[in-house]
């Protein structure tokens, strides 16, 4: 079942604090060309992917570097420092996400866990569309939630753009993170890489 109050979910990204909303480099923007993430749905509509906690937002940037040891340019890219947004997300929307992490839940959508876990990204967007389409008449489910491929620890919400409503998702003020940041060490340590 989805769960049923607000709450604030997370977003890492590259900032450009003059960046105007919704445009590259702000907190709001959806890259164009989502193919290759586990639930995209190659832009028919674009997806939200949000972490449940701020060491979860950053590892999903950092998987590449796992088991290396740090280096500054990790809380960079494309040429901007990585910041940590929080994302409020609204009532009406998170009743809209079912909570596929429930056995109860999958069951009523008809879709089992090995499936909506497996590796093969072709086979997961076909399962994300297919959860998609199945709210083509009222709106629901818009998005739906699932354990990071990374750890079963961290939890993503995927959200369907086209289903979000006026002010059901709200950017908070970003802020540059620091490698002294508890999300940050706590990432790092989860993922292996290693500050001397």
């Amino acid at each position: 079942m989805a769960r049923t109050d607000a709450r604030t979910v997370w977003r890492c990204f590259p900032w450009d604090p003059d960046a105007a909303p919704g445009a590259p480099y702000s907190a709001a923007y959806l890259a164009r060309g989502q193919t290759v993430g586990r639930f995209d749905l190659h832009d028919r509509p674009p997806v939200r992917y949000l972490a449940e906690s701020p060491e979860h937002a950053l590892g999903e940037m950092l998987s590449p570097f796992r088991g290396t040891p740090f280096h500054p340019a990790y809380l960079r890219q494309g040429g901007h420092r990585l910041a940590l947004v929080g994302v409020r997300l609204a009532v009406t929307l998170v009743r809209r996400i079912p909570d596929c992490t429930d056995p109860a839940v999958l069951a009523e959508v008809g879709i089992r866990p090995d499936a909506l876990a497996h590796h093969d990204r072709t086979r997961t967007q076909a399962l994300a569309r297919r959860l998609h389409e199945r709210g083509a008449a009222t709106g629901s489910p818009a998005g739906f939630r699932w354990w990071s491929a990374l750890t079963g620890a961290w939890h993503t919400t995927v959200v369907f753009t086209d289903r979000e409503r006026r002010g059901e998702v709200r950017f908070g003020e970003p802020r540059y993170l620091q490698l002294s940041d508890p999300g940050v060490v706590r990432a790092l340590s989860l993922l292996g890489i290693r500050v001397s």
